[in-house]
């Protein structure tokens, strides 16, 4: 079980990869440009839980009703972090 770090877009081969290698106990966090794949429908390149930073994903102009990924506040994202004894970032 590991904690899946996306702060790139989808034009990030790296991310991809990432994204793609997750398996369905790993949970992702999108955070700064990363919060792009919601647009992508992020769930179709990974078995993963995915959430998304909310402040991140609102500060580039979208409402929470365009996100298909739970928000998370970044008490929430400490949360996971912790939750989690290995991240990939």
């Amino acid at each position: 079980m590991a904690l899946i770090i996306v702060k790139y877009g989808p034009n990030n081969p790296a991310e991809r990869i990432k994204l793609e290698s997750a398996t369905e106990n790993d949970d992702v966090i999108l955070l700064q440009n990363g919060v792009y794949w919601i647009l992508q429908n992020v769930k179709e390149h990974t078995k993963a839980n995915v959430y998304a930073l909310k402040d991140d994903f609102l500060a580039r102009g979208y409402d929470e009703s365009n996100s298909n990924v739970p928000l998370i506040s970044y008490a929430q994202l400490i949360e996971l972090i912790e939750k989690h004894p290995k991240s990939i970032g």
